[in-house]
Formats: structure tokens, sequence, C-alpha cells
């Protein structure tokens, strides 16, 4: 079951037509979110990326489409199956027939899924086995920021990590810098600094990245956003893959490499304080 333009209706009753643009050319886009308790966590970060995203692909905004739509979107499903604690995906594609270029609508379609998570709080995994992926480099710009239907470097790079046994892998960018893992962005702790690589370099705008800009600061981290060199990886104390629904998770290998995860679980203990202060308001 999935909340399909408002209703509530079985996935594999939505009109093929409807959603041919994604199938075929990937003109789709979506946020994958974490409720908590009942609530959507970081509704607004997503909402604006929504927008910003919508924009870059040139798909007109439905005039109800506000942090308040979404999140009541989402409840409505959560509602139906008795979730408190679940992963939420929001998937907005573009309506209208035509090949590569829209001839009837600009308009779109929409719908949420969901899936039950056991936990209300995050939990950190500290032993993650991680090597880069070169096969295909990310060309950086602004569509690297877009969460498009168009995924294909992101299958490609999880297939080559289950094939050899990671846990996951790091994509590079044509210029040969580290931009991100295959299901998060990337973070190096050096020290007392945390380093991540910046948007220009194909890093997508993620919204727990965007929090976790914030909360460094309350641990008294410096923070910089600059390219990072798979040669930069040997120096660092601490390697973090983080998203939205997995929070943080710490790289133990890479290569004969390994790390530490200490101040990993004092960020998931903080975010966890936080998210709890928060569901009480």
């Amino acid at each position: 079951m999935v909340n399909y333009n408002g209703s509530l209706v079985a996935l594999n009753t939505i009109p093929i037509s409807q959603v041919k643009r994604a199938l075929s050319y990937g003109d789709g886009l979506f946020e994958t979110m974490r409720m908590r308790e009942g609530k959507v966590l970081f509704i607004e970060d997503h909402y604006f990326r929504l927008m910003a995203s919508m924009r870059i692909l040139r798909m007109t905004i439905p005039m109800e489409f506000t942090p308040e739509f979404l999140m009541a979107e989402c409840e409505k499903l959560a509602k139906h199956f008795s979730y408190t604690n679940a992963r939420l995906r929001f998937q907005v594609v573009r309506n209208g027939m035509g090949k590569y270029t829209p001839v009837q609508s600009n308009g779109v379609h929409w719908w949420v899924e969901i899936e039950p998570l056991q936990e209300a709080d995050y939990t950190l995994r500290d032993d993650l086995t991680v090597d880069l992926f070169k096969d295909h480099p990310l060309q950086a710009g602004l569509l690297t920021t877009v969460k498009s239907t168009n995924a294909l470097p992101y299958v490609l790079s999880g297939i080559f990590a289950k094939e050899n046994n990671l846990d996951a892998v790091l994509l590079i960018n044509d210029q040969k810098m580290l931009v991100e893992a295959n299901y998060g962005n990337l973070f190096l702790l050096q020290g007392e600094k945390l380093i991540t690589p910046p948007l220009e370099d194909g890093a997508l705008r993620g919204v727990f990245r965007k929090n976790m800009l914030v909360w460094a600061k309350e641990l008294g981290l410096e923070l910089e956003e600059k390219s990072i060199s798979p040669f930069d990886l040997q120096k660092a104390d601490e390697l973090w893959i983080t998203n939205t629904i997995k929070g943080i998770q710490a790289i133990k290998t890479y290569r004969k490499k390994t790390f530490s995860s200490a101040k990993a679980a004092e960020v998931v203990a903080l975010v966890n304080r936080k998210l709890e202060v928060l569901s009480k308001l």
C-alpha cells in the first residue's frame, strides 16, 4: 500500500502511463526520510531540498506542496499501518508522454512508500569495510545534488561492493577526488578537524550532512569542507558515512588501514539526545 497523489492504493495499481517517464528516462526524483515516534525528522530540510531539486529539473511545483503537506501525507500512510518509526520515500515523477522531451504536460505525480524501523534512536555501526569504486567517476554539477531516479552510479557501485564482499564503496569524481559513499555522505576526522567533500566536488546535498555541520561545532570540532584525495584516507583517525536513515556508520577498514569510532559514538549519542527532546515538543 502506498499514498499515490493523496489516495491509499496498492503499489501495483499505479497507472504505468502516469509514471512512464520515470521508467523510460529516469525523469523523477525522491526524498528518503526517517520517522521517529510519529514525527518525520528534518522535514523542512527535506522539503526545501525537494523544491530546489524540482526547480533544477524544471518541474511544475503543485501549489499544495508545503512542509505541512509533505508531513501530513507521510503521516497518513504511517497511520494506516500503525507505524511510528519508519523509513519513508516521497517520489515525484514528471507527467506527460513524449520521448526525451515531454509533449503534453510539465505537471507531476507523486507517491509515498513506507517501511517500518525497529528502533526510534540511531544506532552506531562501527565495523564497515570499504574500498574505492573507480569504474564510473561522478561528473560534478547541479544534477549531482539531486536525488534523481536516474541513479545508475549508485546501483553499479552497490553491485561492485556486493561482488567484492564490501560493506560500502567510496565514489570519486573525474578529478579523482573522493565525493561520497554509495549510500551516504563522507566525513573524515583528523585530530579535532572534521572534513567533508564540498558540494562542488559532486557530493549530494545530504540532509544529515547539513545538520552534521552544525552538530560538529557543538562537539568542539573544527569543520572544513574541502576536496579529499584517496591518499588522505590513510591520515584519518575516523571515517564516517552518513544519511538520514542510518545516521552515522563508522568505517573500520580501508585496505590495510583501520580506524577508530570513538568520536562517532559521541556524535550519535548527541543526535539521539536532541531528537528525544524534539519528539516531546
